[in-house]
């Protein structure tokens, strides 16, 4: 596992890996196409990957900002 020298890098990396994986969801969006259940499989896991990236904005929110 690589290491990571500060909050700023690890919080970038992060939200990159999630950003690839909503676009990796979209893609495998478009190839299940309207089957049901791996269409809610598929919304589901989008719908926790964008909060998790709003999370990780809000981290690095608070972490450029600290009180």
């Amino acid at each position: 596992m690589e290491e990571y020298k500060n909050l700023k890098e690890l919080t970038t990396k992060i939200s990159n890996n999630l950003y690839n994986t909503i676009n990796l969801l979209d893609i495998l969006e478009e190839i299940v196409e309207g089957r049901r259940k791996e269409d809610f499989l598929i919304s589901s896991m989008k719908k926790q990957v964008r909060e998790a990236f709003d999370n990780i904005e809000s981290c690095r929110q608070l972490i450029s900002n600290p009180d």
